[in-house]
């Protein structure tokens, strides 16, 4: 493409869209620039790398947003957002259900095989 500059090398398509959606974020025009086939057939896919490209005269700019890390204090909103909670954080209620979930959907099996580990005990010892 005339005019723009490839600023970043990615492993995989996930990485290279959230560096797009930070540099979109900072007001940069970027693209996503990989081989089609990786989604479609990826045993024929010799090159995996994915590339960021932006205009020219913003590559430097561009360039430097991608090289700022997130600092912890973002990363940690970040994760309260998305709920990233321990499972003795949860509320009560969502604790109980879960638990009797857990004892509910396997007890019926429990059940039946010491139901039939007793009927097969029985018929070989009369």
């Amino acid at each position: 493409m005339k005019g723009t500059v490839v600023i970043a090398e990615y492993a995989d398509f996930f990485e290279a869209k959230l560096a797009k959606a930070r540099l979109t974020e900072a007001g940069f025009e970027s693209a996503v620039l990989f081989d089609p086939a990786t989604e479609v057939a990826p045993q024929h896919v010799t090159h995996r790398t994915v590339f960021i490209a932006v205009a020219e005269t913003a590559a430097e700019e561009a360039a430097a947003v991608l090289a700022e890390v997130p600092k912890d204090e973002e990363a940690e909103r970040l994760d309260a957002a998305f709920h990233h909670h321990r499972f003795s954080d949860r509320p009560a209620w969502i604790r109980y259900a879960t638990w009797a979930l857990v004892i509910a959907v396997p007890g019926p099996f429990a059940i039946a095989g010491l139901w039939v580990l007793w009927r097969v005990l029985q018929g070989l010892f009369p």
